[in-house]
């Protein structure tokens, strides 16, 4: 059989039995490159190296399975600002507006990840995180949930003890903020390097901001609405905003304090986000008009 070596291009004859039944190694008489002769369905015999056939005998390895996740809202902006960041971040995105279809594929489909909004129509957020929690086969799956919890008790409740979720967000979470959750839930997803995770005690007082923040907007709804419609959100809202500060800054350590302004940043991006919001409404009711 006239063979060609793959290593030194010389031609040479081996005395090798057709047809081959199982593979058989050579030797190149010119330079002593190794060769594995393979059998092949054709006329021809394939010469490769013993690295190429053991590459070519080894198992694939099955391709990395693409998390998925669930997020269970109403259809708005942030809904879909959440699913494009998680897009992002390697995940299949399914969306639902009810708890009852969502925990159904949830059960199916073993999804890595639930964010669900408190209040749904029909079953609650609160009762689809319990169930999940509930059940030995959705282990894995971790649930963030949306809204404030904790109108019974002011600045006190910890919704994520609560309901037994793994994180909790308002909806004035800021783009960094959200993946570094979603990168704490799963460490191995995206480029960890892009976004570093804070230490848990900065986690924990972004955390009490928002909930603090949450408190001052449900309590004081109207003069939070009438205060970022005239600009004057924290002049009008002067007293509780202090109330929450004091608070704020009884439960938050002295270092943290010193070297961040959480506190004043979450209150600064909410209002700029309802203030971002409100002109985008202004804007398209003018449009609408002129149309």
């Amino acid at each position: 059989m006239e063979l060609t070596c793959k290593q030194c291009g010389s031609k040479f004859r081996a005395a090798i039995q057709l047809p081959l039944k199982s593979p058989v190694r050579v030797a190149c008489p010119s330079c002593r490159n190794q060769m594995v002769i393979k059998p092949s369905s054709g006329a021809k015999h394939q010469a490769v190296t013993p690295a190429e056939l053991a590459a070519s005998a080894a198992p694939q390895a099955p391709a990395a399975r693409k998390r998925t996740a669930v997020i269970t809202d109403e259809p708005r902006p942030f809904r879909h600002f959440l699913g494009e960041h998680l897009r992002r971040l390697g995940f299949e995105v399914t969306y639902f507006e009810a708890g009852d279809p969502a925990l159904e594929f949830i059960r199916r489909t073993r999804a890595d990840l639930l964010i669900v909004n408190v209040y749904l129509k029909g079953k609650l957020g609160v009762e689809v995180t319990e169930e999940i929690k509930a059940d030995p086969d959705l282990k894995n799956t971790r649930v963030i949930l949306i809204g404030a919890l904790f109108r019974a008790n002011r600045f006190r409740a910890n919704p994520t003890n609560l309901y037994g979720a793994d994180e909790y967000i308002e909806e004035q979470v800021p783009e960094k903020e959200f993946r570094q959750i979603v990168r704490k839930l799963f460490p191995t997803i995206g480029g960890t390097a892009e976004i570093p995770i804070e230490p848990r005690e900065y986690d924990e007082a972004r955390r009490l901001a928002r909930l603090i923040l949450s408190d001052i907007v449900i309590y004081h709804a109207d003069v939070v609405d009438r205060g970022i419609r005239e600009n004057n959100f924290f002049e009008v809202l002067r007293d509780e905003i202090e109330e929450g500060r004091q608070y704020y800054e009884s439960r938050v350590p002295h270092r943290v304090r010193r070297d961040t302004e959480i506190y004043t940043e979450t209150l600064q991006q909410f209002v700029q986000m309802k203030r971002e919001e409100l002109q985008r409404l202004t804007a398209g009711g003018e449009g609408s008009g002129a149309a």
